[in-house]
């Protein structure tokens, strides 16, 4: 399916509806935990975000990875600099629609960054991936400084299969690490492929973190560019 003006809307933020976002769940107890949210890789909730995509436009966190395990490229457009110092995700490829340069300045002893548009952008995302059916994952670092520009950019382009990754990168990295596992919070880690021992019907089962071993990744301040 084509996607014209109407998916524009979508990827600009309005009238999109996705599933919300994993909160980390913990427990006083070693009382099992009862959770009705859905999140990959639950059967149903799979069957439900392959449906709405690539119509619904923008994905949070847990539809991106259904969409990332069910062939999705993660397409990163951050500046290659960001991508290689702040991290990246596993298998994804990276083709900057922004170039940035790191320069020190003498007077203030400090590095700064210079940034300008990759004017290529769209050439290169049509030499890595020349069919416009590709199944793209577009994210940034945080879904707003280049995520939209990138994905319209690619829809004007012709690509009929695209979603943006609502919260880019950083969102994406506090839910999972860079093995692609799903991070401990507190007590308990979340875990919904319904195989943990232990655990509750929803698959939470307790880690023996404790409260005083919670993953750093919540302390975790995202760095700026």
């Amino acid at each position: 399916m084509a996607m014209g003006m109407k998916s524009r809307v979508a990827f600009a933020g309005r009238n999109v509806r996705a599933a919300p976002v994993a909160r980390p769940v913990r427990a006083r107890s070693s009382v099992a935990v009862k959770a009705m949210i859905k999140q990959w890789p639950d059967p149903e909730f799979t069957k439900q975000v392959l449906a709405a995509f690539p119509d619904q436009g923008i994905a949070n966190v847990e539809e991106a990875r259904v969409l990332y395990e069910h062939g999705y490229t993660y397409l990163d457009v951050r500046p290659t600099i960001e991508y290689q110092d702040v991290g990246k995700v596993k298998n994804s490829v990276n083709i900057p629609i922004v170039n940035m340069t790191k320069k020190y300045n003498a007077a203030d002893r400090k590095f700064t960054y210079e940034k300008a548009p990759n004017a290529a952008f769209v050439e290169m995302v049509q030499k890595k991936f020349p069919k416009k059916d590709a199944k793209l994952l577009v994210a940034c670092s945080d879904g707003r400084s280049y995520c939209i520009d990138a994905l319209e950019a690619l829809d004007e382009a012709g690509y009929t299969n695209l979603a943006g990754l609502r919260g880019g990168y950083y969102a994406w990295f506090k839910v999972f690490d860079n093995k692609l596992s799903r991070r401990r919070y507190g007590e308990y880690a979340e875990d919904y492929s319904g195989q943990s021992m232990g655990g509750d019907s929803c698959g939470i089962h307790a880690s023996g973190a404790g409260f005083e071993k919670v993953d750093k990744i919540e302390a975790w301040v995202p760095p700026k560019y």
